[in-house]
């Protein structure tokens, strides 16, 4: 009785460490404004940083940018716990004048039950003509 205690409680204990284990992305900030830019000036681009504050590693699976006019860049091999990471967006101004704010979703294997695996970053500005 006493060993099927001993090992019923071990098991409980080996699940619950192995399920409270993660990985957590943590942003340096969320949103860049780039402000003014002009539309001729080209491309303009800000590289967002990110420390993995889990026990886990942290893998950036994919990063979908809201439209064609944002290419994003980021770190492909897994971040240890409390290394930092990369995300680089970059936004092409060309043919659209105005004030704009794109998204770029991150979607990471950090664990479900902490936060949602997707998580949004911004850049924003004024594209003058």
């Amino acid at each position: 009785m006493i060993k099927k205690l001993i090992l019923a409680v071990s098991l409980s204990l080996f699940v619950f460490n192995v399920f409270s284990q993660s990985s957590k992305i943590v942003f340096e900030d969320s949103e860049h404004d780039f402000g003014e830019i002009q539309e001729k000036g080209g491309k303009v681009s800000y590289k967002f940083s990110f420390k993995n504050d889990g026990d886990e590693p942290l893998l950036i699976l994919s990063v979908k940018p809201s439209c064609g006019c944002t290419t994003p860049n980021w770190s492909k091999n897994p971040i240890k716990p409390g290394e930092e990471g990369f995300i680089i967006a970059q936004y092409n101004p060309r043919g659209r004048p105005g004030v704009f704010r794109k998204s770029l979703n991150v979607v990471t294997n950090q664990s479900i039950k902490d936060k949602p695996n997707n998580i949004f970053i911004y850049i924003k500005g004024n594209v003058l003509r």
